[in-house]
């Protein structure tokens, strides 16, 4: 529970920012031959300051790569401020409330998950561009 050992101001920083509409959120993974991939993706939130997660839209490779990795680091960024957040696979979900929700979203945009991945988070990083940066704030 990283939430409980890190500055108040700087968990409500890292969760307004992963809330922001405008703000670029990227998921890093690595297949099972050690391959890197990196992807932009909309569906990337946090359910909880100890929960991060991601809907399987257009995200074959990632999703593969989850699968059988399980370790990822999302990175979301807004101008200088920028976070990295390591995480581990927890629970994929194909149906129930979180999964009705982001969908109910999604057909706005005629898009649809078919799953929704759920990782715990295990550290986060200051990435932005200030005296701070690569510090782990949790």
């Amino acid at each position: 529970d990283w939430s409980s050992d890190v500055c108040s101001s700087d968990l409500k920083n890292v969760m307004d920012l992963l809330a922001a509409p405008d703000a670029v959120k990227v998921i890093a993974t690595v297949s099972a031959d050690g391959q890197p991939h990196v992807i932009a993706a909309g569906t990337i939130g946090a359910v909880d300051p100890n929960t991060m997660m991601i809907g399987k839209v257009l995200t074959k490779v990632s999703s593969d790569n989850i699968k059988s990795g399980k370790k990822v680091a999302f990175l979301v960024t807004k101008g200088l401020e920028s976070y990295s957040i390591n995480a581990v696979l927890k629970d994929i979900q194909s149906s129930g409330p979180v999964y009705d929700a982001v969908n109910q979203k999604l057909a706005g945009m005629h898009l649809h998950a078919s799953e929704l991945m759920f990782f715990d988070v295990t550290a986060v990083f200051n990435q932005g561009a200030n005296p701070e940066a690569g510090k782990q704030i949790a």
